[in-house]
């Protein structure tokens, strides 16, 4: 009868636990979904929005999952530096459509709106060769798959990406926009380094 007591007594106490566990759960979920812990990457990511981007990617083999992160970061990064050349350059009225090719070989453009984005996608892919992965997070799931975080920064100061995009920038286009940029070269750098921040 003792025993039976006892039992009784550790049954009820796991019972409770269980229940109060039950209830813990349930507290961290939304309308929206269970709320998900800080990815340091994320963090990292977001302590210098400029000149970093994160990727993430999930698959069977490590080495491709990180690749996978790896070019999504990167594609992050060239995402933000069109927008802010697009931004920048469209503040200035310079037109990225007039002018093909480098200095000394320019001409006028036929196909101005698709020679245009062409350009700046170039600019972007030639920026982001200068980034390197600073913070990796790995997880290996139930599914036995790994999931990989990265946080890749550009090898430079904020100043020195705004002067890398500019130079780019100033190849590409016509001697009058050349102009334009280095008359209001402040203004210029400050736009795309807003647009890269946010």
């Amino acid at each position: 009868m003792k025993n039976l007591t006892v039992f009784s007594t550790i049954l009820a106490c796991a019972i409770l636990a269980t229940s109060c566990g039950s209830a813990k759960k349930v507290s961290n979920t939304t309308p929206y979904g269970q709320k998900m812990e800080k990815e340091t990457c994320i963090s990292e990511y977001k302590k210098k929005p400029t000149i970093r981007a994160y990727g993430m990617a999930t698959h069977f083999k490590e080495s491709a999952a990180t690749s996978l992160a790896e070019a999504q970061a990167r594609a992050m990064f060239a995402r933000k530096i069109e927008s802010a050349v697009l931004a920048a350059t469209e503040e200035l009225a310079v037109s990225l459509e007039q002018y093909a090719g480098g200095v000394a070989d320019g001409q006028s453009v036929s196909d101005q709106s698709a020679e245009g984005n062409s350009y700046v996608t170039t600019i972007a892919q030639q920026v982001v060769r200068n980034t390197h992965t600073i913070e990796t997070s790995r997880y290996y799931g139930d599914n036995k798959q790994f999931t990989i975080y990265v946080c890749m920064e550009y090898k430079g100061s904020e100043s020195e990406l705004a002067n890398q995009i500019e130079s780019n920038v100033k190849e590409r286009i016509s001697p009058e926009d050349r102009a334009k940029i280095e008359q209001r070269h402040d203004k210029f750098r400050d736009r795309i380094l807003s647009v890269l921040g946010k």
